[in-house]
């Protein structure tokens, strides 16, 4: 596994649990979720990468047959590890560095699945339409973002950018319980 410091973060410790945890649920990926992905995910694609890795949860349907990259804030030391890291890149790096101060000239996002689960609504709502826009316009043609919708507001935060960016996904709910609960956003084999 390659590690890859960009900065060091500062977070609450309510995430810890996140990067280390022995609880099950934490160690297993987003189901439903990550199976209608795997279902539709294009031939050509090469390469996950998850903003908000945590354990890497979320790589394991992914490990065996596609390049990982993860993006979090934990310190690499820290991370106890629930998917096979021989083919992970570990930056610790948040979206706003990833956005100003990482080199994009080797990562090809054309070739490449974004996903996302509860962590771009952390973002401001100019930063979540700089993020999402940026891989748009680096040919991102995939793109999952598990969040919680406006319309269903979590006390941490909410996905809410602008209506030209959110009208390029398409919302599915994969919970059988819709309130209060992430919603899926889709810009699947664009």
């Amino acid at each position: 596994m390659e590690n890859v410091i960009i900065n060091s973060y500062q977070y609450t410790s309510f995430f810890d649990h996140y990067f280390s945890s022995d609880e099950e649920w934490l160690n297993k990926p987003e189901q439903p979720l990550l199976n209608y992905v795997i279902e539709n995910i294009p031939e050509y694609v090469t390469t996950v990468i998850n903003f908000g890795c945590a354990n890497g949860r979320d790589f394991i349907p992914f490990q065996d047959k596609y390049n990982c990259i993860g993006f979090d804030l934990a310190h690499p030391s820290i991370i106890k590890w629930a998917c096979k890291t021989d083919n992970l890149t570990y930056y610790q790096c948040s979206i706003e560095d990833y956005l100003d101060n990482f080199n994009h000239n080797n990562l090809d996002l054309s070739e490449c699945l974004v996903y996302s689960c509860v962590t771009v609504m952390y973002l401001t709502h100019n930063n979540q339409n700089r993020f999402i826009q940026h891989l748009l316009d680096h040919n991102c043609k995939n793109i999952v973002l598990h969040e919680y919708p406006s319309d269903q507001i979590h006390d941490q935060g909410y996905f809410n950018p602008s209506k030209d960016i959110a009208d390029v996904f398409t919302r599915k709910h994969f919970r059988p319980t819709v309130q209060k609960q992430p919603t899926g956003f889709l810009y699947l084999n664009k």
